[in-house]
């Protein structure tokens, strides 16, 4: 069977997270378009600026999922090439979720704060910040959720 030749044994069923990191990644995308688009006119500048932080948030989940199918596609090489390999997934992994819970953390943080300081433009509502933050925890919870998985399974070098 070509799966039992697999580097990493234990990512076999990596497929399914990383379409699940996927979705998610394209839903998130998805939403901050939509938000970007029906947002009032005059709306403050760091509104943008805080959906396209969440949207970089949603793009490490996107790197998060090909992480996942790179180890469970790898085959075995030489072992300095295999241990230089697993050690990148495994610090690849937890970086790009630390990255995308600063990017996530900071894009929430300024779509909450700035656009609504400032009283002579119009308001964002508190359902659109809902559906931000939602957005962002999603994209970070399925990020961390990938890193969990590729650093149990990818054995220390």
């Amino acid at each position: 069977m070509e799966s039992d030749r697999a580097l990493f044994p234990a990512l076999r069923k990596a497929g399914l997270l990383a379409t699940v990191d996927y979705a998610l990644a394209f839903a998130v995308f998805a939403t901050a378009c939509w938000l970007l688009f029906t947002a009032q006119p005059r709306t403050h500048p760091s509104f943008q600026f805080g959906l396209m932080l969440i949207a970089a948030a949603a793009f490490c989940a996107v790197i998060s999922g090909v992480m996942l199918l790179r180890g469970r596609d790898r085959r075995p090489f030489f072992r300095s090439a295999d241990a230089k390999f697993s050690t990148t997934l495994r610090q690849g992994s937890l970086r790009i979720w630390l990255l995308g819970l600063v990017v996530a953390t900071a894009g929430a943080g300024v779509v909450l704060t700035v656009p609504n300081s400032h009283p002579n433009r119009p308001q964002v509502s508190g359902a659109t910040m809902a559906i931000v933050l939602v957005a962002a925890a999603a994209v970070v919870l399925a990020s961390g959720v990938s890193a969990a998985v590729l650093r149990r399974a990818v054995p220390k070098p």
